[in-house]
């Protein structure tokens, strides 16, 4: 269970009480989370997570390199101050305060593998790692937020400050809040390619780096010691565990353990592929059929038990199975557990590469690109083709010039079209309220990014944007969660900051090199392991598996439930249009957007368990 206000440790940033006289702030500290502090006159620091480059900092503040992490980001700060947060390499979350000057600096690390909250108290900032310390200390409300359940349930994310609670806010990955007597400023301290800037891209005489950059980032997650493997079959996972392997043999680690699940259906089944590669590395394996892993409950009751227990309602749907194979993984010592979740993040190119190959009248590339997706993917090839020529390609470029031709000459239009497309993306069913609707659709328009290619393109543009995603930020959160509860952190190479600063500069065509998506990963493989088929690949996806899941359970689960009670007393969603909904949804009706009913089951369940 997570530490409870009484017995967390509060630990002060500020030397004085006194609201007026400056920025109050306390960082709360579960028991069982190492926590870095240091104390320099008025100055203060905590440091909480993986510091990795604590020599090159103990050489550049002329420190001695036991230094504790707190007191060396002190003496970093003291010699570089705000700047000095860039120069930090690791999964961290971090404050520092500044008594002479009575500023605040918190910042989370780049790509925001480890979580910071806060929240505003008659007495100051309240800061932690945890939601749930936040919201049981007895100056923080424990409300949950109306309007962003309201969002979630319409897949409308605006805000990547927001969390599910009205009183607790999220620092973002990559960005540092400064709190100061007057003010309070949030900004963006890391980036591959900063807004304005030109993309450096990665010329071919680099490309080799690519190798030594995933080792680098494999080692870091392997400082907490002996190793398990998420080990899915797919690329970014094999990459991961060939590297792990290597490096854990090198450095006198035991080899880690292969952690894999076993799906019954056969569109989705890697069992054999993961089974050859966990015997052609050498690696013990754990491989539980994932009916078995999740109980014998079913699939969405054990969902729904984790999302009454965890600080926010869980978005990965299997994350119960993975949870028994981080057991697993402990009870043989695994000390961390590495993942390849974010593979297709960084190697994979976005569609949208489509638009500025067509505007470019690039037609070579637009058929490699075509050509690419349908040997890296099982769509078959009309959808292919509407989803390049149309969705990716003509329309991005139609919407760009009815925008900026509103824009010079009827804004009162584009307003009123904006407005029109919100309102049609929101489910009639969400948000009875009037007020909260008219909440959400403002917050939908103000949050619209109108599609603007710049001087690097589409591609370029939406790369950016992904950074500050709402969803990438609740996706690592989970993980951390999921490390925190099962007492063995996941680490997740891909989400290294200098391989994604590499990996974001290599150009599309690099990427599809080979012919297939995720080039450099699957020419690595191929040539290490031959005989696996991995220049063959395709994506697997488990999407018919779970659709099939939640026309076996929905309705169960639903009636377990009493159906959304929690969710119509707050006047999230109507009850007549709901239930009508959910009936369409699980009898098969809306076959495509069946996935919403698992937004709505996780979000009750986690809301009755809060109310």
């Amino acid at each position: 269970m997570l530490a409870s206000a009484q017995a967390a440790r509060e630990i002060p940033l500020a030397t004085t009480g006194r609201r007026e006289a400056g920025c109050p702030a306390t960082w709360l500290a579960e028991l069982d989370i190492s926590v870095s502090l240091a104390e320099d006159g008025l100055d203060r620091a905590v440091f909480e997570g993986v510091l990795y480059n604590r020599g090159d900092l103990a050489a550049a503040t002329g420190a001695l390199p036991e230094l504790a992490d707190a007191a060396l980001v002190l003496r970093a700060y003291r010699l570089w101050g705000e700047d000095a947060v860039r120069r930090i390499k690791g999964r961290f979350a971090l404050c520092v305060w500044d008594g002479s000057s009575e500023v605040l600096l918190c910042a989370r690390d780049p790509l925001g593998y480890h979580p910071l909250f806060y929240a505003d108290t008659a007495r100051g900032l309240l800061l932690s790692s945890s939601i749930d310390t936040l919201v049981h200390h007895p100056e923080v409300s424990p409300e949950p937020s109306r309007l962003m359940l309201a969002e979630h349930l319409a897949h409308q994310w605006v805000d990547n400050r927001q969390t599910f609670f009205t009183a607790v806010r999220r620092v973002p990955p990559g960005h540092v809040l400064l709190a100061a007597r007057d003010e309070r400023r949030l900004f963006r301290y890391w980036a591959p390619v900063p807004s304005g800037e030109r993309v450096k891209w990665i010329q071919e005489d680099e490309l080799a780096q690519f190798e030594g950059l995933l080792t680098q980032a494999v080692a870091r997650c392997l400082r907490h010691g002996p190793a398990g493997i998420f080990l899915s079959g797919g690329l970014d996972s094999a990459a991961v565990a060939a590297v792990a392997a290597d490096v854990s043999r090198g450095h006198g680690l035991p080899v880690p353990w292969a952690l894999s699940l076993a799906f019954p259906d056969p569109e989705c089944n890697e069992e054999d592929t993961q089974r050859r590669l966990a015997a052609a590395l050498g690696l013990p394996q754990v491989l539980i059929p994932v009916e078995e892993a999740v109980g014998a409950g079913g699939f969405l009751p054990s969902l729904l038990a984790m999302a009454r227990e965890w600080p926010f309602p869980t978005w990965f749907v299997w994350r119960p199975a993975y949870a028994r194979l981080a057991r697993e993984a402990a009870g043989r010592g695994c000390r961390v557990i590495l993942t390849g979740d974010a593979g297709d993040d960084w190697l994979t190119v976005d569609a949208i590469v489509a638009a500025d190959q067509l505007r470019g009248l690039q037609v070579a590339d637009f058929i490699r690109l075509v050509a690419n997706m349908r040997r890296s993917y099982t769509a078959g090839l009309p959808r292919l083709l509407a989803y390049l020529l149309w969705t990716n390609g003509a329309r991005p470029w139609l919407r760009w010039a009815a925008v900026r031709s509103l824009r010079a000459t009827a804004p009162g239009l584009l307003q009123a079209r904006r407005r029109r497309r919100i309102v049609a993306s929101i489910p009639s069913w969400i948000a009875p309220d009037p007020a909260l609707r008219r909440e959400i659709e403002e917050r939908g328009v103000a949050g619209i990014e109108d599609p603007d290619p710049g001087s690097d393109g589409f591609y370029v543009s939406t790369c950016r944007q992904m950074l500050d995603h709402p969803v990438a930020a609740m996706e690592v959160e989970e993980s951390f969660e999921a490390g925190r509860r099962a007492g063995i952190p996941e680490a997740d190479p891909f989400r290294d900051s200098d391989l994604v600063d590499f990996l974001y500069r290599m150009p599309p065509e690099m990427l599809n090199r080979g012919g297939r998506s995720k080039g450099p990963v699957r020419q690595m493989l191929a040539r290490r392991f031959p005989g696996l088929g991995y220049e063959r690949q395709k994506k697997v996806q488990a999407d018919a598996y779970l659709t099939k899941i939640i026309f076996r359970e929905g309705r169960r689960a639903w009636e377990s439930l009493g159906g959304a009670p929690a969710l119509i007393d707050l006047g999230i969603v109507d009850a007549k249009a709901l239930a009508e909904e959910a009936e369409a949804l699980l009898s098969g009706r809306k076959g495509r957007e069946v996935y919403r009913i698992l937004d709505v089951l996780t979000l009750e369940a986690w809301l009755q368990s809060r109310m």
